[in-house]
């Protein structure tokens, strides 16, 4: 075997030397910091215990938003719950309020408050519509206690005021739109329920209504009532 050249002998010693130096020098470093108080282990421990500390509040913050959406989607759903009762409560107290007018309807025709059998009018009014000076017209007819027979007739409206500040009375041909004979027919055992449309002369201010109730045959005597306009328009 040929010896290795003097230069080549003289770079693998000095590498041999330098690596010596070296593992001594990290030896006497790393003893150095262990005799200041440096421990690789504690290290190792207290990052594994920092890790651990860490992982842990993540896992709370996990937990906290966890939470957090549960409770916003609980407060969701009690807002809508409540939405919800709070529709139906006020649905079941218009029913109520219907069925309770219903039955002040019925009480009236079968035992009205003064005990009067006969003939009468149950309700009046006059509706305001979208047309300038334009009304509909709603009148309900019933016979109170005594129904063993149907009733029939006629019904004739006219309506007092003022014409360009004089005392003036419209004729059912002035203001309602299909006036007919300016009467309206009704026929019935119980009640009925009478419509029309009217609209004033632009010149006629209305103070009061009288709707007069002729009934057909004989020995039937008019029965008239009056109203004040302010009482039944609106």
């Amino acid at each position: 075997m040929r010896p290795f050249p003097s230069s080549r002998r003289v770079a693998l010693f000095a590498a041999a030397v330098l690596a010596v130096l070296v593992g001594t020098g990290y030896l006497v470093f790393d003893l150095g910091r262990y005799q200041g108080g440096y421990s690789a282990l504690d290290q190792r421990r207290e990052q594994e215990a920092l890790q651990q500390i860490i992982s842990q509040q993540a896992a709370d913050a996990d937990e906290l938003r966890r939470q957090i959406t549960m409770l916003q989607t609980s407060e969701e759903i009690d807002r809508e719950t409540y939405a919800r009762v709070e529709a139906n409560l006020s649905e079941l107290q218009l029913r109520i309020q219907i069925q309770e007018e219903e039955l002040a309807f019925y009480q009236g025709i079968i035992s009205p408050d003064d005990g009067y059998a006969g003939l009468r009018i149950q309700s009046f009014n006059l509706t305001h519509t979208e047309l300038e000076r334009h009304y509909l017209l709603r009148l309900v007819l019933v016979q109170g206690i005594s129904h063993d027979r149907r009733v029939s007739g006629v019904v004739r409206l006219n309506i007092v005021g003022t014409r360009d500040g004089e005392v003036d009375e419209l004729a059912p041909a002035e203001f309602l739109i299909d006036p007919g004979s300016g009467e309206i027919p009704y026929a019935f055992r119980y009640f009925q329920g009478l419509q029309g449309e009217l609209v004033l002369p632009a010149n006629f201010e209305p103070n009061q209504v009288n709707v007069e109730i002729r009934p057909q045959g004989a020995g039937g005597q008019p029965i008239l009532h009056s109203f004040e306009w302010s009482t039944v328009a609106g």
